[in-house]
């Protein structure tokens, strides 16, 4: 950690501290308490640390804070949502992941897919799991309702789904970027089992992934022109663009907008035919 970072997370832990009282963490009130909120001590004893140690990392010195203890200091405090997160990056670390959401509660989000038509846009988690997606993307692709839940998967669909290979002009490279980019959100949750089971899937779709997945290369999200051949339409030339959700960016809308008024016209009558 910086400086700057370590005491910007002593000046957090310590408006955290202030903030909470004995009573809410099931301590008696005690007598003679002139500092508000609960002593250093008290939450060096409820994380388990030193109270010298918890003392330093409030003024920020120099000294390692491993993942056990930011649980710790997380439970202590009372930390949910942003703040557990603020507090995992002010430390330099990746934060826990959080619950992947199913659907409820992300009607926003899914709205914001409907209003995209007839351009076609899915809203998916960290996984690639397809959480969402509106009629055209539907339309383009199949409609993945039809698919397993275990199966209704981005990455998956590039293996996974025969058609994809004669829809995509220039299949390979595309599907080889991808496996770079899915490697690189698997590899930053080592231990997700949802990883652990898309990737076993993927293996049994044929060898081509398991090729691309053993060269280990690592990609970042890329704002790409694809060639789409469909066979209603003929080929259609879409930009992918990636969309992060402001209250959890591990969910994102994938948007994928005509480069020109060819590929427009046909992406309309691909809409208004299906």
């Amino acid at each position: 950690m910086s400086e700057a970072q370590r005491r910007a997370l002593g000046g957090f832990l310590r408006s955290r501290r202030e903030r909470l009282s004995p009573e809410s963490v099931g301590l008696p009130p005690g007598l003679r308490r002139r500092a508000r909120g609960l002593r250093r001590e008290e939450v060096a004893l409820l994380s388990g640390v030193s109270v010298s140690w918890y003392t330093w990392l409030e003024q920020g010195r120099d000294i390692n804070v491993s993942r056990q203890v930011l649980d710790a200091l997380a439970r202590t405090l009372r930390l949910v949502g942003p703040e557990r997160r603020h507090l995992y990056l002010l430390a330099d670390e990746l934060p826990p992941p959080q619950d992947t959401p199913s659907g409820e509660g992300l009607d926003h989000l899914l709205a914001v897919l409907g209003a995209l038509e007839p351009h076609p846009a899915c809203l998916r988690d960290r996984h690639w799991d397809l959480i969402g997606w509106n009629r055209a993307e539907a339309a383009l692709f199949t409609d993945f309702a039809e698919l397993p839940a275990r199966l209704r998967n981005m990455i998956w669909v590039m293996f996974g789904w025969p058609p994809v290979r004669t829809l995509l002009v220039d299949w390979a490279a595309h599907a080889q970027h991808l496996v770079a980019q899915f490697r690189a959100s698997a590899d930053r949750h080592p231990d997700d089992p949802r990883f652990a089971e898309i990737i076993a899937d993927l293996h049994e779709t044929g060898p081509a992934f398991s090729q691309f997945w053993e060269r280990h290369d690592i990609a970042g999200f890329e704002v790409v022109h694809r060639e789409f051949r469909h066979e209603r339409v003929g080929t259609m030339r879409l930009r992918t663009t990636k969309l992060l959700a402001a209250e959890d960016t591990e969910l994102q809308i994938i948007t994928r907008v005509p480069t020109d008024e060819d590929s427009a016209g046909r992406l309309w009558l691909l809409t208004a035919a299906d």
